[in-house]
């Protein structure tokens, strides 16, 4: 199975509770797969509804190239991004990933090869974590519900870490079509691995899916920044991003 090598990221945040608007689904070159989805959990709506006020546009690709077309082509991708109060996209490159997802061809499996070097000392860097389920007429909603709550948990107790500049959960459309991930932004790689590793509720609620089987498979992808635009709850994320090419 093809793997990607790079990520494209859009974040919007709107002011009113909306459902987000239509992609160009024109082909593109290295484009691997692409899906727009919403943060309904902190929307406090029905997950299928996509009513929300902050919203994920993911791409992941073959080449870094193609990904920095998709933010060059911002606006022939999705026009309904302007009428965001704010807007973040960047390209990113894996350099740590463990797992599987289903985003390529559909089929679970590792997402991203090869991997790019450790960031710079003092870079911020995104985190993508996903988990999923397989859909068959055996599948135990409960299994679902737990992981979920479990999810909610460990996002509350994110409240004031240090470190962490942005957490959100997105579901896409028709919900278990395609895994449900968490995107986390963060100051540094140190104050990452602080909130991972230390006792607490994450650790917690990892232990429990361990032993418990919550979910059918999980993923997590640490990625340096290599182009940013825009602003993320008014912080660029600029500041030690590895290389910003020019225009």
């Amino acid at each position: 199975m093809t793997q990607a090598s790079h990520l494209s990221m859009f974040l919007a945040r709107f002011d009113s509770l909306r459902s987000a608007g239509e992609l160009d689904a024109k082909p593109q070159d290295g484009l691997l797969f692409r899906g727009v989805a919403a943060d309904t959990r902190a929307a406090a709506t029905e997950p299928g509804s996509q009513q929300a006020f902050t919203f994920l546009i993911l791409g992941l690709h073959a080449t870094e190239s193609s990904a920095h077309r998709a933010l060059d082509r911002r606006r022939q991708q999705a026009q309904w991004l302007e009428e965001a109060s704010e807007v973040w996209s960047g390209v990113l490159q894996p350099f740590r990933h463990t797992g599987s997802a289903n985003y390529l061809n559909a089929l679970p499996g590792p997402l991203f090869d090869p991997l790019g070097p450790q960031p710079t000392s003092g870079a911020p860097i995104v985190v993508v974590t996903t988990a999923g389920w397989t859909v068959c007429e055996n599948l135990d909603m409960n299994r679902v519900r737990e992981f979920s709550t479990g999810v909610m948990g460990v996002r509350m107790s994110m409240s004031g870490v240090a470190g962490l500049l942005s957490q959100q959960s997105f579901i896409f459309p028709r919900v278990l079509e395609y895994d449900p991930l968490t995107v986390t932004l963060w100051k540094d790689t140190a104050s990452v691995s602080a909130f991972a590793y230390k006792p607490g509720v994450h650790k917690t609620q990892m232990q429990r899916h361990k032993n418990e089987n919550l979910a059918d498979r999980t993923s997590f992808t640490r990625c340096r920044i290599i182009r940013a635009e825009g602003t993320w709850h008014g912080s660029p994320l600029h500041v030690g991003v590895d290389s910003v090419p020019s225009a």
